[in-house]
């Protein structure tokens, strides 16, 4: 007997494109692929999804994904942001506890993926450049202000949230960048 009669997997991409989840299809196929090992499943139990979720005031941050190239970032965020757009995909998640405690963000949210190539741009005109064109395209009409016209950009941000919940009110905005 060979270990191939034994174990049958698919084989492995070389390189998983964030924004192929904007397709749900594909997203389905993230996510059945990816496995969910008993400490990832509680860390997006306890950590992931309640950081995400909206609905309870909590002081929810910003989450930050590490790791080496090859270490499976760009898929966890895929799975991720294709559960939070995506509500009917939970089912798909490969362990339990990861599907149960998903439905605190499941399709609650519009997702923006993108990715940051060589350029001399600053970070927050890269931001609010690829904020702007995704506004746009949910028919969201927001502008930010030129850099040197605020002292504050929170004030920005919140500005166009308020737009943006005038679409969506029942939803989050979700960028994830890859």
């Amino acid at each position: 007997m060979q270990y191939r009669d034994l174990i049958q997997f698919d084989s492995l991409e070389t390189v998983i494109q964030l924004q192929a989840a904007d397709d749900i299809s594909e997203a389905q196929r993230l996510i059945s692929t990816y496995v969910i090992s008993e400490e990832m499943a509680e860390r997006l139990a306890t950590v992931v999804f309640p950081q995400l979720q909206f609905e309870h005031p909590a002081d929810n941050k910003c989450l930050l994904v590490v790791g080496n190239y090859g270490t499976g970032k760009s898929h966890l965020m895929s799975v991720i942001s294709a559960v939070a757009e995506y509500a009917e995909l939970t089912a798909v998640l490969t362990h339990p506890q990861a599907a149960a405690s998903a439905c605190c963000i499941a399709g609650k949210f519009k997702v923006m993926r993108t990715e940051i190539g060589g350029t001399t741009m600053s970070l927050r005109d890269i931001v609010v450049t690829e904020l702007e064109q995704y506004l746009t395209s949910l028919s969201v009409r927001y502008a930010f202000p030129g850099m040197h016209e605020v002292s504050n950009h929170k004030q920005a941000f919140e500005a166009m949230m308020l737009a943006f919940h005038e679409e969506y009110p029942d939803h989050g905005l979700l960028l994830v960048e890859g």
